[in-house]
């Protein structure tokens, strides 16, 4: 009898010892709190955050990345890179502008959505962020008013990323509190594992382990 549980003790160590490893060095996962991604992502979604690819290459524009809030690092943030060193960042009139010229846009339509019981209705687009190997990276963005829609430009300093969410006039982010250090990066988000409807009180079946763009 002692010795079973010797055994399994050690199965439970071991256990515990590979899970801290992966936590740590593969991959981790993030709940999200907040419609600032929608509709990338939602409210009640769950999230996988590869934490190794970054030890291979940088982050890019276009990644959807998990890190520490500049203003209090014990809060994780996610948004998505816009901005990269060296780039200038500015927003006219709700367009992206990188590098001075500005992202392209395709109308989608009208989408709403719920947030603290509150109904919130806005314009869906595909927003075409340019990367730096010459192609684009595709994504969804939501427009819901002007707040943001016009800023200064801002020069992405060495080591430093500009972060937006996708919804765009629904986010505190760059734009507001400045730039995030890559050694404060996290991961790039990559799978929803679950998702739940917090409205409706029940699982998003359809957004199961969807992947992240």
């Amino acid at each position: 009898m002692g010795e079973k549980l010797i055994e399994n003790l050690k199965s439970l160590a071991v256990a515990l010892i590979l899970a801290l490893i992966i936590r740590t060095f593969i991959v981790q996962s993030f709940h999200i709190p907040s419609g600032s991604m929608i509709p990338t992502l939602l409210i009640g979604d769950f999230i996988l955050v590869d934490k190794v690819t970054y030890h291979f290459r940088p982050p890019e524009r276009g990644d959807v990345v998990v890190f520490h809030f500049p203003l209090n690092e014990s809060v994780y943030y996610i948004k998505r890179i816009v901005g990269v060193p060296g780039d200038r960042i500015q927003i006219k009139n709700g367009i992206l502008y990188v590098n001075g010229k500005p992202c392209k846009y395709k109308y989608l339509g009208l989408y709403s959505y719920y947030e603290n019981g509150q109904k919130h209705t806005g314009k869906l687009y595909y927003e075409f962020l340019p990367k730096k190997n010459g192609t684009v990276k595709k994504h969804y963005i939501l427009k819901t008013g002007t707040q943001g829609d016009n800023t200064s430009v801002f020069i992405v300093p060495k080591g430093k990323y500009f972060m937006m969410g996708d919804n765009r006039n629904n986010s505190y982010d760059s734009r507001y509190w400045g730039f995030v250090d890559r050694s404060k990066i996290v991961g790039i988000a990559r799978i929803i594992f679950f998702s739940w409807d917090s409205e409706k009180h029940m699982p998003r079946f359809n957004r199961f382990f969807k992947l992240i763009h």
